[in-house]
């Protein structure tokens, strides 16, 4: 029950990351495009299939990639958090202009990038994680991209978003699931 009640969540989150990361000219869009957006989000939400968990042999470094995973994203979430209070905050002052706005979400994903590059993982199980997660974001990276470089609204490959966000969560959802196949006095020791 809790696996799926944080899917949902995270599915949430980046489904509206997603978005956000594709709403490039936003100011520019008319009100029906706006609708067949938000059309084609609930399609995309009716589109995510849940990745079967990878089975992957416990080594004694298991412990160890966990912690630096957890580490990552504890890191990467306050970072993100912080960006968004920030852009809610200028916003709200009506000093948030789209090109700093989209300047941001540009570094937040660079972040994203680099701390994943700058793991030290051990396990194959650890690496197959990094990998999902750097594969999703180096992809943010070129949405935002071709979002630049777009001097129309940007027509974004929905399928593809979704065959993303679907490795995003997956790579989630296995290490939530190795963090639960760990013996329990291992899950003592990292709290």
């Amino acid at each position: 029950m809790t696996i799926k009640v944080k899917t949902t969540v995270a599915l949430t989150g980046l489904l509206s990351a997603t978005l956000l990361l594709s709403a490039c000219n936003k100011d520019q869009q008319t009100t029906a495009h706006q609708e067949q957006q938000s059309t084609t989000s609930n399609d995309a939400i009716g589109q995510i299939k849940q990745i079967p968990i990878k089975q992957f042999p416990a080594t004694a470094d298991d412990a160890h990639d966990i912690a630096v995973l957890d580490d990552y994203d504890r890191r990467f979430t306050e970072m993100s958090d912080s960006m968004e209070m920030e852009l809610a905050k200028m916003k709200e002052a009506n000093s948030l202009t789209p090109e700093f706005e989209q300047q941001r979400q540009k570094d937040n994903v660079r972040s994203a990038l680099n701390m994943l590059k700058e793991l030290e993982l051990k396990t194959e199980q650890g690496r197959y994680i990094q990998g999902l997660l750097y594969e999703y974001w180096d992809n943010q990276a070129k949405v935002l991209e071709q979002s630049t470089l777009s001097s129309t609204t940007q027509n974004t490959d929905t399928a593809k978003q979704v065959d993303h966000l679907n490795e995003y969560l997956h790579a989630q959802s296995q290490l939530h699931h190795w963090k639960n196949s760990q013996p329990t006095e291992t899950k003592m020791q990292k709290e």
